[in-house]
């Protein structure tokens, strides 16, 4: 363990003034100066002794035991053992140093432990940041032996942490509301012929058939041979983009637009990769990442792993040069999601890039509410600047509102949401894609 802190304990100050009292006294008194030398000096002597004591390291191991796996906002235990080597029992206060991410109830403890014995003191975790935390090191305030002096200790740790979304909360019912499987317009159901296994109709046989289509029971009422056709299951293959600029930091309920967006598509490759499709993500910006070709449920902690520490940086949106480095990556045509928030600037950069990705892919827009606007819209009009603030943010939503329609027209599933509500439209996109076998 390492020495950090030394100082006087509150009983040292107290004898202290004692003393000092008492030789004030004695003076007064007129007490001979032998008296008053042993009454200073025997003081003195115990405070020394017990001084060297306190210097040296106490005879204690400590550790640390946690799930070092966090969710976010999530009150996890934390276990501090500590064993007593001494043949004396100790008092001493227990504090637990942590990075940033994560903030501790009761941060300091005190704790009693007999001679030659151990004890477990739980302490309470709660993240409130996403990514990489630490453990660094317990640190121990240990009175001396007459209790004159305390001294801090640092017992180095060392443990890694991740703090990962609640899905728990991602998922709850409140969130889940609205994942229904709604048509999505523009989109039409093609049925193929082939030997899926979702059932689609009963037809005359014919030869080719296998003798695991024929319907033996519909056969007997027919007097014919009657063979069951099915649609054909495609695994289909698809893309996530999210956008990582500085608008994607702007904060609603429980986090940030971003924060939002990323539970949601997490979850979503949960779902798609549970029904046997292809998964890949892509943030774009000044901190670009790429997952490609995820496939198989088992693989859900790759898409966790791949983006759980990823924030929003300070730049602008360039939705020209994410869409050229995702084409270069895959032109085969899949269901491209891309979520962001548009403003009015966004909008008419946006264009040409799902002009370009639609030559490739089925693309989906999902964007997030500014809530800005709609609070604007809300306020009572009480003075000029109210009705201009008014008129202006009337003008950005119904040129928002030409645009999506403009989008639509074209080809585009174009989705507004608010942040809480984006999981159940990025559900319901895929799921109706993927039913209507529009890919």
């Amino acid at each position: 363990m390492k020495r950090i802190k030394h100082r006087p304990a509150k009983r040292l100050v107290q004898l202290t003034a004692l003393l000092l009292l008492l030789l004030l006294v004695c003076a007064i008194a007129s007490v001979d100066s032998l008296v008053l030398t042993v009454l200073l000096l025997v003081p003195l002597l115990v405070a020394f002794i017990d001084y060297m004591a306190a210097k040296s390291e106490p005879l204690l191991e400590v550790s640390a035991q946690t799930n070092l796996n966090m969710a976010l906002y999530r009150r996890q235990a934390l276990q501090v053992v500590i064993k007593n080597k001494a043949k004396h029992a100790t008092m001493l206060d227990v504090s637990v140093h942590l990075s940033n991410a994560i903030e501790l109830q009761k941060p300091q403890q005190t704790v009693f432990i007999d001679a030659m014995q151990q004890v477990k003191q739980s302490f309470t975790l709660r993240a409130h940041k996403r990514g990489d935390a630490q453990i660094s090191a317990i640190e121990l305030r240990v009175g001396s032996p007459f209790g004159l002096w305390q001294t801090n200790w640092l017992a180095l740790q060392a443990i890694q942490l991740k703090v990962y979304p609640d899905f728990s909360r991602v998922t709850s019912k409140q969130h889940l509301n609205g994942v229904v499987n709604k048509p999505i317009s523009g989109l039409k159901l093609t049925k193929k012929r082939g030997d899926g296994i979702e059932f689609q109709q009963l037809r005359e046989y014919r030869q080719g058939d296998s003798v695991r289509q024929i319907d033996w029971q519909a056969t007997s009422k027919r007097r014919k041979l009657i063979s069951r056709e099915y649609q054909e299951e495609q695994n289909q293959h698809v893309i996530v983009m999210l956008d990582a600029s500085k608008k994607m930091a702007i904060e609603a309920n429980e986090g940030s637009h971003f924060d939002h967006a990323l539970n949601a598509l997490l979850l979503l490759s949960h779902t798609v990769l549970k029904q046997g499709d292809w998964f890949s993500m892509q943030s774009f910006n000044q901190n670009l990442r790429w997952l490609p070709d995820v496939k198989g449920a088992q693989n859900v902690s790759r898409v966790m792993n791949h983006f759980y520490d990823l924030y929003p940086d300070k730049s602008s949106s360039d939705y020209l040069v994410a869409v050229n480095q995702l084409i270069a990556k895959r032109s085969k045509r899949s269901l491209v999601l891309l979520v962001t928030t548009l403003d009015e600037q966004s909008i008419e950069e946006l264009m040409p890039a799902i002009k370009l990705l639609q030559k490739h892919h089925l693309v989906a827009l999902i964007n997030i509410n500014n809530r800005a606007v709609n609070e604007v819209l809300d306020e009572p009009i009480e003075k000029y600047e109210d009705a201009t603030s008014y008129c202006a943010a009337l003008a950005l939503l119904n040129s928002h509102k030409a645009n999506m329609a403009k989008l639509k027209k074209q080809g585009v599933i174009a989705i507004d949401c608010n942040p809480e509500q984006l999981l159940p439209h990025v559900l319901n996109t895929y799921l109706n894609v993927k039913h209507s076998g529009a890919l």
